[in-house]
């Protein structure tokens, strides 16, 4: 029991030490990785995706700039106006014919001298000083660089919000002649956000300077919410559009939310990049859980194997303790517990307890002529004899030297003579010594003194009395019946 007891510790301090440092280690690893990777989307990951949408952003704005700035050094256009804008008919075929070419949502031209708004669908109307809704031309008349880009409704066309790019007219002259340019839907900017939302798990959109929310993948959310009220926002919002760029987190019902920002010069906009803090340790989560279930798994592989080679090694050592390595027979340790035992299970009974010892003959003779090694085989070989001619219940010991001991429970004393005559007679009858030299010379039997005493139910005693004098008693009744049997010329049984 206090074997098996410190084989349980020793097993479950084992399984602890794996379990412990496997889930400590990966703890550690797994929160390391989740600061990594949240270090590296706040600081290169999203605000990467700020940059390639302000590039794609850019790259769309290029062509209409330049379509503008071919229309705005364009000839006919600078003839045509020169010559008195006798006829609207041209420059609206001008218009819509550079619309349709390079694919704008709209083409217009603004001359300073009628002060007339030519668009392609060919009706012109007049802008006016005093008209809030044509401020943008009286401000970018008066601008020193060549272009700006404007987003406002389009008035000819049922107010649809619109990226203008506005180009000053300049004659040969250096004379200002209108303001001409194209216009592009602001649906190519809300695709470029709904792609980053369903490819790259982003949330992207743009706030104006007031913190008015422009561009949504929420339709519904442009022009109608402000960015202090979108949840979370309201104490970064003010940081946010004081900065040109930055790095937040915000907390969210559904959990932690990070964000990154930059200022678009050409739209004079905010772009908001934003992802999930679960979508984006999602890989990490499955990889930590992946890695637990299969160093988990190892784990219990390992303890499976720990157990059977604890469990092997107990046994071996329990066998070495307990087992003769010679024979494989009992040893006296093993023998003395088995004997205790019996004359305790002898006295609930009251069935007898017989005990056999026996002493091979001339055994030293037996070494001294043939060897230590023939001796040893022929130990071996009568263990073996004795085994087979015993009960399996019984318990055949190799007592010391050449002797030999053999405790038989329930078992009257005649009967175990006859177990020891049986043995008698078959290492008799066996020719060991010419098996093992191979010679015909070796004949000479081997043959062994047998003594046989008994503890009948009388002799065992009973209730909770010591089991050694019992034991005692019957050790010294075989010993003497051994030597009696010695005495009386060998090879032979003697019982008590």
């Amino acid at each position: 029991m206090a074997l098996a007891s410190l084989r349980s510790r020793l097993i479950l301090l084992v399984t602890f030490v794996l379990v412990a440092g496997f889930v400590a280690t990966n703890l550690v690893s797994f929160k390391v990785s989740r600061d990594a990777k949240r270090d590296s989307v706040l600081q290169t990951e999203l605000p990467l995706t700020g940059d390639n949408i302000y590039s794609e952003i850019q790259i769309d704005l290029v062509r209409p700039v330049f379509v503008a700035s071919l229309m705005a050094n364009d000839t006919f256009l600078h003839d045509w106006v020169r010559d008195g804008e006798a006829s609207a008919a041209p420059i609206v075929r001008y218009l819509d014919a550079i619309r349709r070419r390079y694919d704008s949502f709209t083409a217009f031209f603004i001359s300073e001298a009628t002060r007339r708004y030519y668009h392609f669908s060919g009706v012109p109307q007049v802008v006016s000083e005093d008209d809030p809704e044509d401020v943008w031309y009286f401000r970018a008349r008066g601008m020193a660089q060549p272009y700006e880009i404007n987003i406002d409704p389009n008035q000819a066309q049922d107010n649809r919000l619109t990226i203008f790019i506005n180009y000053r007219v300049i004659d040969e002259d250096g004379a200002f002649l209108g303001i001409t340019g194209v216009g592009l839907e602001l649906d190519a900017v809300a695709k470029l956000v709904e792609r980053y939302r369903s490819q790259f798990r982003r949330t992207v959109y743009f706030v104006n300077r007031s913190g008015l929310v422009t561009i949504h993948p929420d339709p519904e959310k442009a022009y109608n919410l402000r960015l202090a009220e979108i949840e979370g926002m309201a104490d970064a919002a003010a940081e946010i559009l004081a900065q040109e760029r930055g790095a937040f987190e915000i907390e969210r019902a559904h959990g932690s939310v990070l964000l990154t920002t930059r200022y678009i010069p050409e739209l004079d906009w905010k772009l908001v990049v934003e992802a999930d803090e679960a979508d984006v340790l999602r890989d990490l989560d499955t990889g930590f859980a992946s890695n637990l279930a299969i160093g988990l798994t190892a784990i219990i592989l390992t303890v499976i194997a720990v157990i059977l080679a604890v469990n092997r090694y107990q046994r071996r050592l329990e066998e070495m303790a307990t087992t003769d390595p010679l024979t494989g027979l009992a040893n006296r340790q093993l023998f003395d517990a088995h004997l205790d035992q019996a004359v305790r299970r002898g006295r609930r009974s009251g069935r007898p307890v017989s005990l056999v010892l026996f002493d091979l003959d001339r055994f030293k003779q037996l070494n001294d002529r043939h060897g230590h090694l023939a001796g040893d085989a022929v130990l071996r070989r009568v263990a073996d004899v004795a085994r087979e001619a015993v009960r399996t219940v019984d318990t055949v010991c190799r007592w010391g030297g050449e002797e030999f001991a053999i405790l038989m429970e329930d078992c009257p004393a005649p009967k175990a003579g006859a177990a020891a005559e049986k043995i008698r007679r078959a290492l008799e009858s066996s020719d060991l010594l010419q098996d093992l030299s191979g010679s015909e010379t070796d004949r000479a039997p081997v043959t062994a003194s047998f003594g046989v005493a008994a503890l009948s139910a009388d002799d065992l005693g009973g209730g909770d009395a010591p089991t050694g004098p019992a034991i005692e008693r019957l050790l010294s009744a075989a010993d003497r019946s051994l030597y009696r049997a010695k005495a009386a010329g060998r090879n032979r049984v003697e019982a008590a």
